[in-house]
């Protein structure tokens, strides 16, 4: 026995073959292993991890990781180290990493680098050595086994239109890689070229999904492809991905394959119910399970709202299921995970938009807050957040939920998440560009329109047109509506809770307006500081919500008709130094009327009272 090992060692290919067409890395081993009458492919793994310089790492010949692997593979088998690795599983790591992921890379010869295919992604996307595929008729041609029988998702050969078998069809065993070689299953030596092939060639639209798939995984151009109508423009591995994103989607609602509509009807006459995982489906199943997920990329993009419409369930306008629903959802979920929120996806996604924005509106929301500053949404949708409004119209989001600008929202929007329409925001911020109508004005405000007026009469608020007969209504210029507002709000006080009763604006005008006291004459005492004023929040939602301490307000009172000549009786009670019962006694006897007067509050022509007080007799 050592004496064999010593001669294998020694002169271990006695025999060698070149790659066939197609050939995978596995089935050359196999056949070397056959050639040189090795008992097993380990005895080739054996030799060639002796000749490594690093033998305690051993690699896996089925899918090297080292460049010395391939180095020594390649003395071995006078095939070159380029050859070798197209022949192996690296060759599909470029299908299954999206563009903007990094590789995963072999150093090697020289400086440059190969892509690697991780164990992760070969164990989602492509089949086991020890449970292959193969099509009879090329088995006929040329016993080995074709790298594009690996992946998965192919399904049939696209040489002969039929279907890939991965079962011994007598036995119905799972076939490997070996026994394809050898043309025999190991259990009960049937020849598997002897199979008899299930043809395709009447199933168009599933040759067609095929040539996309295998042409994808093979790196290929999938602008040749004839007879497929339009297809998005995007790279193999995006399209692969996409594709086998809506399979699965499929494969997960397999409960519902009875009660789908066309182009999805039939799925549960071809694919067993009970079936719903990728790696468990056969060749066939996997045909017609891609071929259903193919019409969401033929006819692009009516080929992709059939696909919907069909995926969720009849459309309906005036009636949204609660399963349809549930399954836009799950592919908003999909579609717009982090991963796939990249330029490379973005043809789904507008595409997705799209449908959305006729199907079903309220679906939109959920989308309108995760992408509100994503250009391409905006372009498309003409939905623009609370931010991007309040930028637009150049106010603060404060100021903007004082305006309210209701007029301007989305009809499917919520409050806890304003949406407005771009359109209505861009011709709002036209209507303001003069200035701000008195109705838009006294809401921001937070006055009466006939309050604002006012305001512009008495010079606090500017108008930028005259009030005429063909004027719809009065313009105000925004700087000093803004400014008023700033500067009565600066003067104002926090309010602590339980240290003062206050009253709301509005009822400290109906007790002092029979004093002649207006909002305009309260306002003008708070902006000048002379009356104090409370605000019960951290911010000012408008003026109207301003408060005031019942017993002060009426200081203003003594301030204003001060500037009129007039005095109240208790004031010149208190500069006289007389009680005011002796000043209200004199007054009645001298019968003087007051000029203005409310409740206890009685104001009267100071100079009269002067008069009279200089002419008393004395005491």
């Amino acid at each position: 026995m050592k004496t064999i090992h010593a001669i294998q060692s020694s002169f271990p290919l006695l025999r060698r073959t070149q790659l066939l067409p197609g050939e995978s890395l596995v089935s050359l081993l196999e056949r070397l292993t056959l050639l040189n009458y090795y008992r097993s492919p380990r005895i080739l793994h054996r030799i060639c991890h002796q000749r490594l310089k690093a033998p305690a790492n051993e690699d896996d010949l089925t899918r090297p990781k080292w460049v010395d692997t391939f180095l020594q593979l390649a003395d071995l088998t006078h095939i070159s180290p380029e050859e070798l690795y197209a022949a192996s599983l690296h060759r599909f790591a470029p299908c299954f990493t999206l563009p903007q992921q990094s590789p995963v890379e072999i150093p090697w010869i020289g400086s440059t680098s190969k892509a690697m295919l991780t164990t992760n992604l070969a164990q989602v996307y492509l089949r086991f050595v020890s449970a292959a595929q193969y099509c009879p008729r090329c088995l006929k041609v040329a016993a080995y086994h074709r790298l594009s029988w690996t992946p998965t998702a192919a399904a049939i050969c696209l040489e002969h239109h039929c279907l890939l078998f991965h079962r011994c069809p007598q036995c119905h065993k799972r076939i490997s890689i070996q026994e394809i070689v050898k043309l025999r299953c190991c259990i009960c030596q049937a020849d598997l070229s002897a199979a008899e092939p299930i043809s395709v060639e009447a199933n168009e639209l599933g040759i067609q999904s095929q040539q996309l798939i295998q042409s994808c995984l093979a790196d290929e151009n999938i602008a040749e492809l004839l007879g497929m109508g339009d297809l998005p423009s995007q790279h193999p591995a995006v399209l692969f991905r996409f594709l086998e994103n809506l399979s699965r989607r499929l494969l997960i609602c397999w409960k519902d394959w009875p009660i789908l509509p066309a182009p999805l009807d039939g799925l549960n006459a071809h694919i067993t119910p009970t079936l719903h995982r990728v790696r468990t489906l056969t060749p066939e199943e996997n045909f017609y399970l891609l071929r259903a997920a193919f019409t969401g990329f033929a006819n692009w993009p009516e080929g992709l709202f059939l696909f919907l419409d069909a995926y969720c369930g009849d459309y309906s306008p005036t009636q949204t299921s609660e399963r349809r629903d549930k399954r836009l959802r799950l592919i908003r979920q999909d579609w717009f995970q982090p991963t796939w929120i990249t330029p490379d996806f973005e043809f789904a996604q507008q595409r997705f938009a799209d449908y959305l924005l006729v199907r079903d509106p309220p679906q939109l929301r959920c989308l309108a807050k995760q992408l509100q500053n994503t250009e391409w949404f905006i372009e498309k949708t003409g939905l623009w957040s609370e931010e991007h409004a309040a930028s637009a119209l150049e106010l603060s989001i404060q100021s903007m939920k004082r305006l309210g600008v209701k007029n301007c929202l989305w009809s499917h929007s919520k409050i806890v998440f304003p949406i407005y329409e771009r359109s209505k925001i861009l011709s709002l911020r036209q209507k303001w560009q003069s200035g701000w109508p008195l109705s838009d004005a006294s809401q921001w405000l937070g006055l009466h329109p006939s309050t604002v007026r006012k305001l512009v009469d008495v010079g606090f608020l500017i108008a930028v047109n005259e009030l005429e007969t063909f004027s719809p209504e009065l313009i105000l210029d925004r700087c000093s509506v803004e400014a008023f507002f700033c500067q009565v709000a600066c003067q104002l006080k926090p309010y602590i809770k339980g240290h003062r009763a206050l009253i709301s604006l509005e009822k400290t005008v109906r007790l002092l307006s029979v004093l002649g006291i207006d909002q305009v004459d309260l306002l003008r005492g708070v902006r000048l500081g002379i009356l104090p004023a409370y605000q019960l929040k951290s911010t000012l939602p408008h003026l109207g919500s301003l408060c005031f301490v019942k017993k002060t307000a009426f200081t203003l009172c003594d301030l204003l008709f001060a500037q009129r000549g007039w005095i109240s009786d208790r004031q010149f009670a208190l500069e006289k130094k007389m009680s005011p019962h002796q000043v209200l006694f004199l007054i009645q006897k001298l019968s003087i009327t007051p000029e203005v007067a409310a409740l206890s509050h009685r104001y009267y022509d100071q100079q009269l009272l002067e008069h009279y007080w200089q002419n008393l007799p004395p005491p």
